[in-house]
């Protein structure tokens, strides 16, 4: 009678310890799987194009009701943002749009901002050397104007305290900070109260700052040699040392000219976006450009950003995608002397 009660004690113990072995097991499995599977990742874009002039002859087309002439052949709206250098202000100076001294003073008329608004640009670069071509209350109306017609700017300030502030946006739950500054500026003693210089003791500290906080930094930088063969070394480190600071794209303008696209440390550098509403028929490559689009990626708190698009066009009062075989062969090829990519994501 023992030896039966004992085996079964012997026979219910195992069961037990199979049981608790069961479910042990089987919970863990749960909670491994609870661990393994993978966080939602959120996705927002940024389109990129280059210098973008409403002033001269383009303004007073505007100004006589072809308000969005400008972008009648070129159509971009698959981006979460798109942004453009605005290479003239937008100001009202009475029907004036190009200064009768020099052709080198110019302004885009207060309409302007609603040819950006109806081509679909988002958000807009206001630091450049033509800032301050009419003064100070231009630089000022401009800000005005562009905030009457809901585009995000940055690059100038109507505070001096506030000029190396980022421009925040959100889009699709990541966190964007973007910087804008020049290092020209064709007129004006003073034009640093209102406009982003290249100044490192201003900038950089508020780029560390934004990178902690956000989830990507952009940085436009306007400078370098006008229609130049090569990059200028000054701007290349300096773009460099945007990055060490913390941006994850930096944007270059000014040359007039393309340059191409460098990825440094996981980030991505574009030396010369080139033209894009700029009519400057004097030059091959003043006629010829191109776009960018980057895909920021987040998983839990880290952002990736990779380049899916580099799109080729035909610059001037109207820009149009390039079709010509031809000329985006040249393009490309002019492109990959100054890239560190296979620019597999030219269409």
């Amino acid at each position: 009678m023992r030896t039966h009660n004992a085996a079964l004690l012997m026979f219910g113990g195992m069961v037990c310890a199979a049981s608790y072995f069961y479910a042990t097991t089987n919970s863990a499995d749960r909670v491994v799987r609870r661990r393994t599977r993978p966080a939602p990742s959120l996705q927002a874009s940024l389109l990129a194009f280059g210098d973008v002039n409403l002033g001269r002859a383009l303004g007073q087309k505007i100004l006589h009701d072809a308000v969005q002439y400008p972008f009648e052949k070129f159509c971009e709206d698959s981006a979460d943002i798109f942004f453009v250098n605005l290479e003239s202000t937008l100001s009202e100076q009475h029907g004036e749009t190009e200064s009768p001294a020099s052709n080198y003073i110019f302004t885009g008329p207060p309409l302007g901002a609603a040819t950006l608004s109806g081509a679909g640009i988002t958000c807009v670069a206001t630091a450049n050397n033509h800032a301050y071509d009419y003064g100070e209350r231009a630089v000022l109306e401009t800000i005005d104007n562009l905030d009457e017609a809901n585009i995000a700017h940055i690059g100038s300030s109507r505070a001096p305290e506030h000029v190396f502030e980022p421009l925040w946006i959100e889009k699709n739950g990541i966190h964007f900070a973007f910087f804008a500054v020049t290092d020209i500026m064709n007129n004006g003693r003073m034009w640093r109260a209102h406009v982003a210089s290249t100044d490192t003791a201003g900038l950089f500290p508020k780029i560390r700052e934004a990178a902690a906080a956000a989830d990507a930094v952009v940085v436009s930088v306007h400078g370098g040699d006008e229609y130049a063969d090569i990059p200028s070394h000054r701007m290349e480190q300096f773009m460099h040392a945007c990055v060490a600071q913390g941006a994850a794209v930096v944007l270059g303008h000014h040359p007039h000219v393309p340059y191409g696209i460098e990825e440094y440390g996981g980030r991505y550098i574009v030396s010369s976006l080139g033209n894009f509403v700029f009519h400057q028929p004097q030059n091959e490559w003043t006629q010829v450009s191109f776009g960018v689009e980057f895909q920021f990626s987040k998983i839990g708190r880290a952002t990736t950003v990779s380049l899916i698009r580099v799109i080729p066009v035909a610059v001037g009062f109207q820009p149009a995608h390039i079709s010509n075989a031809s000329v985006r062969g040249k393009l490309l090829s002019r492109m990959r002397r100054y890239s560190t990519i296979s620019l597999t994501q030219f269409q």
